[in-house]
């Protein structure tokens, strides 16, 4: 299939420095930004549900400082700011990591649902809000994620479901969609689109190709997992060819 690595260009491969970071990066997916020097790794990507935007959080370093980067919806306009990352604060099925600033003051946190709690299997990061000040952003998750990725126009996500199989929502960035609630700590928003029975049509040299047929259309979502290679995005076809491409700015895979 033409076309598959959409942006794609080199990730530089980075470990998070300690086991206990286990709730925010899941060791089982990829994450990653894209930016002017290509694709960099990150520890999520957080697509809200009730805010207009987007986090992504880079891997900290050994003095768990890292950089928040927010994303506009629509058209990804990028703000950034350094944090520190502290210890998780684990309670009954819930993980707290606060976060500072530079000078040491506390500025929120990031929480995450415990992912043995999640019964059908966590397979991103479960990460369901990040605080800021008095904001917090609610995070779209949920269990069996294959792809969560987002576009300048909209964000994109591939499920697995023992009922139907490979699944694809779209969440339009010009549409009202009121935030639903999915089961074991899973947050959503009502779906723009929504196509059921979707096939994994490739999957070689860390790539992954999801297919969906849909009304005369093909939807394809694409996305690598290899940590040194980043890239993907979402097609559409009709009748053999492609009428629209759009390539990630930021996203999350299963490997």
């Amino acid at each position: 299939m033409r076309g598959w690595m959409i942006g794609g260009a080199a990730i530089a491969a980075a470990a998070l420095p300690v086991a206990a970071w286990s709730q925010l990066s899941s060791t089982g997916s990829i994450s990653a930004l894209h930016g002017e020097d290509g694709w960099t790794p990150a520890v999520f990507v957080c697509d809200s549900t009730d805010r207009d935007r987007v986090l992504v959080l880079s891997p900290p370093d050994a003095q768990r400082v890292a950089t928040l980067t927010s994303l506009s919806k629509p058209g990804l306009v990028r703000y950034q700011t350094r944090v520190r990352v502290g210890a998780a604060d684990p309670g009954a099925g819930q993980i707290y990591y606060p976060l500072t600033n530079e000078a040491g003051r506390d500025v929120g946190n990031i929480h995450a649902v415990n992912p043995g709690m999640v019964d059908p299997g966590a397979t991103t990061p479960t990460v369901t809000a990040v605080t800021w000040g008095r904001d917090t952003t609610g995070c779209r998750f949920a269990p069996q994620t294959r792809v969560l990725g987002v576009t300048a126009k909209r964000s994109v996500q591939v499920t697995r479901t023992d009922r139907d199989g490979y699944q694809y929502r779209s969440y339009n960035f010009d549409a009202e969609l009121p935030a639903i609630e999915r089961p074991w700590g899973g947050r959503d928003t009502r779906a723009s689109l929504t196509v059921s029975g979707g096939r994994l049509v490739e999957e070689r040299g860390g790539r992954r190709i999801y297919q969906f047929a849909n009304n005369g259309y093909v939807y394809r979502v694409l996305a690598s997992v290899d940590p040194a290679k980043g890239g993907g995005g979402v097609q559409v076809w009709r009748d053999g060819r492609m009428i629209q491409s759009e390539p990630f700015a930021a996203y999350t895979a299963a490997r």
